[in-house]
């Protein structure tokens, strides 16, 4: 009786496929991805910003022709969107349907050349400006809350930002020569030298995840302490993100999803 019980439960539940058969296909023309805390994935592609879900469905697209193609994208808030074009000097923010929601004219506020965004958990946006290697915070006023002195006399050469992360506490940004830290009002803390750009780049409360010639290694801010990771995504990816056993990555404008 309880064998035949148990070939039926076997037989019922291998109806079902598991996460490892749910073969995701990759998708392809991608410039650049995020992933947001709650698993989903913004990818861009053309002038399009398309959302989808941890199994690559997807949930909703948004785009502004007018805009041209966004650089970039900041979803480290799932209900506030940053789209960032930096030709234009425009940010725009949408909610988590990505209905706008407002427009900010960088140009307008002084910002003549920005090229990197980061949103803040107090949903402020720091920005390093081009023309004056400043980085800039506004605040939910649209006032400059922050404001670094020239970076090139902190850091002896003229920053050319790649990225720029941040949160309650730190800001992390990553150029050409490696990644530069600031404490929350914009002050240079340290430089981390990297032999090759960094594929990965993630920020937790007190900790940055980072990887230099294929080694993924955590930087514990407050310890000042190095350690070596185990790197869960391709060499090779242009970028990758991780959470848990899973990583997304880009290679080649191809966009894998974990499996």
């Amino acid at each position: 009786m309880h064998k035949f019980i148990l070939l039926i439960l076997i037989s019922y539940y291998s109806t079902f496929p598991s996460y490892a058969q749910l073969q995701i296909k990759p998708i392809e023309n991608v410039s650049n991805f995020e992933v947001d805390p709650l698993g989903n994935c913004y990818y861009l592609r053309n002038d399009e910003v398309i959302k989808v879900n941890a199994l690559g469905k997807e949930l909703v697209r948004y785009s502004m022709k007018n805009l041209g193609a966004p650089s970039a994208i900041d979803v480290s808030n799932p209900l506030r969107i940053l789209v960032f074009y930096s030709a234009q000097a425009v940010i725009r923010i949408l909610d988590n349907n990505l209905v706008d929601q407002s427009e900010l004219d960088l140009r307008s506020m002084g910002i003549i050349q920005p090229k990197v965004i980061a949103g803040t958990p107090d949903q402020g946006i720091w920005i390093f400006d081009e023309i004056s290697a400043s980085l800039i915070k506004i605040d939910t006023r649209l006032n400059s809350s922050a404001l670094s002195i020239d970076l090139t006399q902190l850091t002896g050469r003229r920053p050319n930002p790649i990225r720029l992360i941040a949160n309650q506490n730190w800001v992390i940004m990553h150029d050409q020569q490696g990644i530069i830290l600031f404490d929350q009002f914009g002050t240079k803390l340290k430089s981390i030298p990297l032999d090759t750009p960094s594929i990965v780049l993630q920020l937790s409360e007190n900790s940055l995840i980072y990887s230099d010639k294929g080694q993924l290694m955590s930087y514990q801010m407050n310890l000042n302490a190095f350690q070596k990771e185990n790197n869960l995504c391709p060499k090779n990816a242009v970028k990758a993100y991780f959470s848990e056993e899973k990583c997304w990555f880009l290679d080649q404008e191809t966009l894998y999803f974990p499996q």
